[in-house]
């Protein structure tokens, strides 16, 4: 059985693409996961030469398919990019480890965390043919409700 696959909307249960890199110094993700962003001009190496890639950091939270929420600090920004990049660092910095698992011919990256029972499996990201590995990701919604008017305690918005 091969066990790799390609992206496709069955394999992607919502949200957007992110490749889990343990190249990559820095989580790099799309506008819409930051909270709020400090602008910035900054030079990124790459193989080739330097460029100014970097539009703006800032924290952000996202969720994985299997509700596992992530908290990620400096995290980069950038127009320019065409796909969602999950730092092996930050995933250490969540407390959660990764294990390369092979499941019925078939590879994961699994997320784990340790709990006092033992080890859990909370995220199971497939691989692709370049040897990266994906899932999808999500904003974590939130709803508030806050009183309109101090004077008006039965008067709510949400």
């Amino acid at each position: 059985m091969d066990s790799h696959h390609a992206i496709n909307k069955s394999n992607i249960s919502g949200g957007d693409i992110c490749l889990a890199d343990s190249a990559t110094t820095h989580t790099i993700l799309m506008h819409k996961y930051f909270l709020n962003m400090r602008m910035m001009n900054a030079k990124v190496n790459t193989i080739s030469d330097s460029t100014n890639l970097i539009e703006g950091s800032r924290r952000a939270n996202i969720i994985f398919p299997n509700r596992t929420r992530f908290v990620i600090y400096n995290v980069l920004f950038s127009t320019k990019t065409r796909k969602n990049l999950l730092s092996f660092k930050d995933i250490q910095l969540n407390r959660y480890h990764t294990e390369t698992v092979n499941e019925n011919g078939i590879k994961y990256l699994y997320i784990v965390s340790n709990v006092s029972t033992g080890k859990k499996i909370l995220e199971k990201l497939l691989v692709l043919s370049l040897g990266l590995y994906y899932t999808s990701i999500s904003t974590i919604k939130v709803n508030a409700i806050m009183n309109q008017k101090f004077n008006e305690p039965n008067n709510f918005i949400i």
